[in-house]
């Protein structure tokens, strides 16, 4: 779940646990790029029901350590990261090596952001602003 707000116990199921929220203030714009990003996906073919999932969780695992390394992240920069994360699953994807389950280790989906040296996508906000620098696009705010 996408939202500006941690919404409140009695409102969540458990498809929203806490665990799985990306809480920013820019929740309208992530909100709009994670189905920008869906879309592309499935046009290709490139993600079904299960590996959705995975997907999912992987671009908000990336717009969460972006925000948590910056909490003040303008909308560009967590859109940024979480592309980031998107072209780094199309790679997997395109490689044979991206892997889903649709049962997950304690109910807990996506990588684990903290686990230095064992990324292929985002990794940090200076990685991904030289990502996009590298191919000649550069993130709105950013140096």
């Amino acid at each position: 779940m996408i939202a500006s707000a941690s919404q409140p116990d009695h409102l969540r199921t458990l498809v929203y646990a806490r665990d799985h929220e990306v809480l920013t203030e820019h929740a309208l714009e992530v909100s709009y790029f994670f189905e920008v990003l869906r879309d592309s996906f499935y046009e290709r073919a490139l993600i079904d029901h299960c590996s959705k999932i995975e997907l999912f969780a992987r671009l908000a695992a990336a717009a969460d350590a972006c925000l948590l390394e910056q909490p003040d992240a303008s909308a560009h920069l967590v859109c940024a990261a979480v592309l980031r994360e998107g072209y780094a699953v199309a790679k997997k994807i395109d490689e044979g090596e991206f892997a889903s389950s649709i049962v997950a280790e304690g109910n807990r989906i996506g990588d684990d952001l903290t686990r230095a040296g064992q990324r292929t996508g985002y990794s940090s906000i200076k990685e991904t602003v030289e990502f996009f620098r590298g191919r000649g696009i550069r993130i709105h705010g950013t140096v």
